[in-house]
């Protein structure tokens, strides 16, 4: 898979040289050059490249290369083959590409003479001039006062009695109806006050620092197609292959079907575990649509990782990505070529806690085991929420104890920074389970971090 910067790279900087000799004089190309180096933009080499790549092509006359198909394939580093209908990583950077626009037309580049857009539903930029403020409208006119040149001769002296009469009565009707109004409010707060009051939740803390207006949140299930690979293959996929692809050329084993396999990377697999937990954070008060993104594993990015939000649902076995982060964990899984056999190793015990924590695979009602980690993102801007179990019992053990109030109270109370902020932190949860279910559940350990500053 090509680099980010190589995908730029052949999008822009292999053009005729006299097609930028003529953009570097345009002030709509000055103005994108300015964008992209903006402190708004540098964060994200992929937002930056999206934009170049849009405005150079539309400022030299190629329209027929602004396409979701073309921006996938020259900015994202997707195949000539993708599909855009089955892969939307196009439109959900076209929305954030149009946010960060918006923001630094509000902050860095209030200044500009000329304005940049993305209209909805296009790719095509848009540049237009500054709107001037505090001049007055042309629509806006002036009407001067009409007087009367007739002379009317002066009216009648009105009898007094009957004004005081009329006066005296409006008091009356407006006394009344303030009565009526006093009476009324304090009835309705006599019975507002006896409404039980709805407890806060106890979770909000948690859910405030995942969702927040600052970043976009990225919601990644598990990719259950590369869970069946490798337990077809026996072989396990690390990170670095996940990313590029790698593992596809492997010499698959005789009994193996190659067209099935081709299937499962084409397919987006995922349990309905982790479909369920979708469900329970889009609910979620804090989730909000415009930054609350649901991302297939396979279509994740780095830059997603550095700059943004995530929960990552599932271990490095089904989510690749989880492997990020799990050296920098206390509790960290282990999978050996049986998913029965597989362990965590909790690398620094506490008193009365064990160093290895394995399934009892041999148990009807075996014993397995789940982790759920609050730690900050890549560049300590954001952060990142894993939920994952060494089986799809640990992992709903895990999505369980997360949304249950009162076993989440006491570890949110010990992670509170004193800041409106949690620490990072990280909790062993242990079940018992029947098939893929798991009824039972406890918090068994955990640890606490010194507060990130952002």
């Amino acid at each position: 898979m090509p680099s980010k910067d190589s995908v730029i790279d052949s999008g822009i900087a292999k053009e005729s040289g006299s097609q930028h000799l003529q953009l570097e004089d345009d002030p709509r190309w000055q103005l994108t050059q300015r964008i992209a180096a903006s402190g708004t933009f540098t964060k994200s080499s992929l937002l930056s490249g999206f934009l170049l790549y849009i405005c150079e092509r539309a400022l030299t006359g190629r329209m027929d290369e602004i396409s979701e198909h073309k921006i996938g394939v020259h900015v994202f580093g997707r195949r000539s083959s993708y599909n855009p209908s089955e892969d939307n990583i196009v439109r959900n950077y076209a929305r954030q590409l149009r946010q960060r626009l918006d923001h630094y037309f509000e902050t860095e580049g209030r200044s500009e003479e000329l304005r940049l857009s993305i209209p909805l539903g296009k790719y095509v930029p848009a540049f237009n001039p500054a709107q001037a403020t505090g001049t007055i409208p042309k629509e806006t006119t002036i009407v001067e006062p009409q007087f009367s040149a007739t002379l009317q001769p002066p009216a009648a002296a009105p009898v007094a009695a009957p004004i005081v009469e009329k006066r005296s009565y409006r008091l009356l009707l407006i006394l009344a109806a303030l009565l009526v109004l006093l009476v009324s409010g304090a009835i309705a707060w006599w019975f507002i006050q006896r409404i039980p009051k709805t407890p806060p939740d106890p979770l909000h803390p948690l859910w405030a620092q995942l969702f927040n207006k600052t970043h976009q949140t990225f919601l990644v299930p598990s990719d259950d197609g590369i869970v069946m690979f490798q337990n077809l293959t026996g072989h396990s996929v690390h990170l670095s292959e996940y990313i590029n692809r790698d593992y596809l050329t492997l010499n698959l084993p005789r009994q193996t079907d190659a067209a099935n396999m081709a299937d499962l990377d084409k397919q987006r697999y995922t349990s309905v575990t982790d479909l369920n937990a979708v469900l329970r954070f889009s609910r979620l008060p804090e989730a909000k649509p415009d930054r609350f993104i649901v991302r297939y594993a396979r279509e994740l990015q780095m830059d997603d990782l550095k700059n943004g939000n995530a929960i990552l649902l599932g271990s490095s076995f089904s989510n690749p990505w989880v492997e990020l982060f799990q050296k920098s964990m206390n509790f960290e899984f282990e999978y050996r070529p049986h998913p029965n056999d597989s362990t965590i190793i909790n690398q620094h015990p506490a008193s009365g806690e064990l160093p290895v924590y394995t399934n009892d695979a041999l148990a009807p009602s075996h014993q397995t085991y789940a982790v759920i980690a609050l730690l900050p993102n890549l560049n300590n801007s954001g952060w990142v929420l894993i939920v994952e179990g060494l089986t799809m019992a640990g992992t709903q053990a895990a999505e369980d104890t997360l949304f249950d109030h009162e076993a989440m109270r006491p570890i949110l109370e010990k992670a509170n920074a004193g800041n409106g902020t949690l620490k990072p932190f990280e909790i062993l949860i242990e079940t018992r389970s029947f098939g893929s279910n798991s009824p039972q559940a406890q918090i068994i350990a955990s640890r606490f971090y010194s507060p990130v500053s952002m």
